[in-house]
């Protein structure tokens, strides 16, 4: 659906005023500050209207890519090769042999070339060994079996029954079986939390995750959403690489 301009400063000046924040009077502030606040805060909306103007249903994963810091370097290394070998040609004497010199820049670039393939390549296999064994190693802990249990005892299978805040400041509240499985909605949350952030890190491999749990993330996100954007509301950082992904997960 497309938006307008003034339709999205309003989304955005809704989203700010949702806040429980002091009203501006309570501020004292003076004429001049008053007017300084409220020029950036203008000019700050003004700026994220325009950002937002490309929003699309369907969201790209913003996944780090480390190894570009080693592609990089390489093409430092490249380029500077060639360009001694230029210096070389146009500034070279009667009296210098030139092969040698060339060879010198010409080995430095494959070497640095053959360095990057072989890097990329033990990149690649180390963080899809270490994608499967972090996926495949939680059968064999017994805190993530006994968190499944207790969480789907109940609250089951069905996507309708949600985990809400209030039920769980109620469980907080009740028996020492009711805060086992506070325990176990955190310690499920906080895992797959620790899965999107490895994935968004560049950690582990996003086709692996998303081939093995995709339904699984879906799964505990949606069940848990209530309190999920509750406390990503109160803070910003809270889960926020689990929302990033299932985001992504979204059909387009």
């Amino acid at each position: 659906m497309y938006r307008s301009w003034q339709e999205r400063r309003q989304i955005i000046k809704s989203i700010i005023a949702q806040d429980d924040v002091p009203k501006l009077a309570e501020f004292s502030l003076t004429a001049s500050e008053e007017i300084y606040f409220r020029a950036r805060s203008a000019k700050a909306i003004n700026s994220l209207a325009k950002s937002t103007s490309t929003f699309k249903s369907y969201y790209t994963l913003p996944t780090e890519k480390p190894f570009y810091y080693v592609i990089g370097i390489v093409a430092l290394i490249v380029v500077g090769a060639v360009l001694a070998g230029l210096y070389i040609v146009i500034n070279r004497r009667g009296d210098i042999h030139l092969y040698p010199l060339l060879a010198a820049c010409g080995t430095a670039a494959v070497v640095a070339i053959g360095w990057a393939v072989i890097g990329w390549l033990t990149h690649r296999n180390t963080v899809r060994q270490n994608t499967n064994n972090i996926l495949f190693s939680r059968f064999s802990h017994t805190p993530f079996g006994d968190a499944l249990m207790h969480f789907h005892n109940r609250f089951g299978n069905d996507l309708n029954v949600r985990v809400t805040p209030e039920i769980l400041q109620k469980l907080r509240a009740g028996s020492v079986e009711d805060k086992q499985i506070v325990s176990s909605i955190l310690y499920l949350l906080n895992y797959y939390e620790f899965i999107c952030s490895g994935i968004l890190r560049g950690d582990f491999d996003a086709e692996i995750v998303r081939s093995n749990i995709r339904g699984l993330i879906i799964f505990y996100h949606d069940k848990c959403e209530p309190c999920i954007s509750l406390w990503n509301t109160t803070n910003p950082k809270a889960y926020e690489h689990l929302i990033k992904v299932r985001t992504h997960y979204r059909e387009p």
